[in-house]
């Protein structure tokens, strides 16, 4: 009777599992996408992704076609990869190869420091078979001079914070972006949030990207700009970045439609639809603050509710208890200040319950 239970119950979480995975990943694979064999490859070999998830499924193809796009999904949906991974595909194309002096093809701006690093370690995997084409980054808190020595070389795809970026579109004139193919806001609510709403603006302006304009790649070829934008939320300044910035654009995600057009303009909604240009939008939900977010289906989360005396001791008995319970467990804990970073490091690493090769991770991650 017991071991009957015991079946049905794991019968259960497998169809909960399965479930759940049809509710991320798309029925195919990334090649069937239209991806280049060889990234189709580097995304299962370097990142483990054996499919795409149904953001990547709905965006890529789109992408490939080289519309303006508007991506609205929840953070943890592969959005990173739904913009790179077409990138990638059309810079190796390039016959002949991509150097270095032809500066930066791709631009992707985020909010924060943080995000700039987590998707350049994402496009340095992606690349590693294309050697060819130089990933780099310039952001807040960086030596200016090293970045602007990186960008007199030549930085193929470029990720940057609006203001460091704008700072060298100002003031750094070995910055060659005249062969600028792709804009790409990656969490446009974030960007706008954090006041980078002028930054924006100029940077637009100083791009030439308010217009879909062609450009001349030396006397070979000619091709038209595309902009992308990401993000999880639509509020008015994402709608009014997507007017300035976006023609034309196919819109990816917006199946729970917190943005709705004007009823007088002929519009079905549905994913990966057509947009018109001189759309109106009436915004329904426009305060971020509100907790009006969508987080993804797999994320289970949970919360300790103690005195402020009391975080430290709650905090090292939670951790203690992971480590123990699976050694090759691994965590990311958040602090609001780099003081508080300096403390609770030099704290940790004096721990004994962590294992040696987790103190060499923690070593890096500091």
């Amino acid at each position: 009777m017991k071991k009957t239970q015991k079946t049905n119950k794991e019968k259960e979480s497998n169809t909960k599992t399965q479930t759940k995975e049809s509710e991320i990943f798309a029925s195919c694979s990334f090649s069937s996408l239209g991806l280049h064999s060889t990234l189709s490859e580097q995304l299962q070999e370097r990142l483990g992704f054996e499919a795409p998830t149904l953001v990547q499924a709905q965006a890529i193809p789109v992408i490939l076609s080289g519309r303006h796009v508007l991506v609205n999904a929840e953070t943890g949906s592969g959005k990173t990869i739904a913009y790179l991974a077409p990138i990638i595909h059309y810079l190796q194309g390039y016959n002949p190869r991509i150097e270095r002096s032809h500066g930066t093809f791709a631009l992707v701006l985020v909010p924060t420091r943080e995000l700039c690093l987590q998707v350049y370690e994402i496009l340095q995997k992606l690349l590693h078979r294309f050697h060819w084409i130089v990933p780099g980054y310039v952001m807040g808190g960086e030596n200016r001079n090293k970045e602007k020595a990186r960008l007199r070389k030549g930085i193929s795809i470029l990720i940057a914070t609006p203001g460091r970026l704008l700072d060298h579109l100002k003031n750094t004139s070995s910055f060659v972006h005249t062969n600028l193919r792709w804009i790409i806001f990656d969490e446009a609510d974030r960007i706008l949030e954090l006041g980078f709403g002028k930054d924006i603006e100029e940077i637009l302006d100083l791009l030439g990207s308010r217009a879909n304009e062609s450009v001349e790649m030396g006397k070979s070829s000619e091709f038209k700009r595309q902009n992308l934008l990401l993000s999880a939320t639509l509020n008015e300044k994402v709608n009014h970045l997507s007017k300035i910035s976006l023609e034309n654009p196919v819109m990816i995600g917006l199946d729970n439609m917190k943005m709705q057009p004007d009823s007088s303009v002929n519009q079905t909604g549905s994913l990966g639809s057509d947009v018109d240009e001189d759309l109106d939008y009436s915004i329904k939900s426009v305060n971020s603050s509100s907790g009006d977010y969508r987080l993804p289906a797999q994320l289970v989360q949970r919360f300790v509710k103690v005195p402020c005396g009391s975080r430290l001791a709650v905090l090292l008995s939670i951790l203690k208890h992971l480590f123990e319970r699976e050694a090759s467990q691994k965590v990311v804990v958040f602090f609001s200040t780099c003081d508080a970073v300096d403390f609770h490091y030099m704290l940790l690493s004096e721990f004994q319950w962590i294992p040696h090769n987790l103190k060499k991770n923690l070593n890096r991650c500091f």
